[in-house]
């Protein structure tokens, strides 16, 4: 099993349990703000949400990888020069409201 694969099957777990969390406690608010590191993580817990009776109202796909750029430091010699950092990022934001015909 590849490391992709473990992130998504552990950020679907994620996603199930607070999706039966919300229907065990009857407790479903208007909106719901979630960003997914993975496109099927996308799929499947805004299936799950449909189910609840939520829609997506706005989404935004961003790069799943944003980088920076260090100076080099001050005060020294040695020809330090800058660095950069790059991480991963969740690349998908959803904003999922509760529709009027929803229990």
């Amino acid at each position: 099993m590849s490391a992709g694969s473990v992130g998504f099957w552990f950020e679907d777990q994620l996603n199930q349990l607070e999706s039966q969390r919300m229907r065990r406690r009857n407790q479903l608010p208007a909106s719901i703000k979630k960003a997914y590191w993975h496109d099927d993580a996308f799929a499947r817990d805004s299936a799950r949400l449909e189910n609840l009776g939520y829609v997506v109202e706005s989404e935004a796909d961003n790069e799943p990888f944003v980088s920076a750029t260090y100076p080099a430091n001050t005060g020294g010699g040695f020809g330090q020069q800058s660095r950069t950092v790059t991480r991963r990022v969740p690349s998908i934001h959803v904003t999922y409201r509760r529709g009027p015909s929803a229990r």
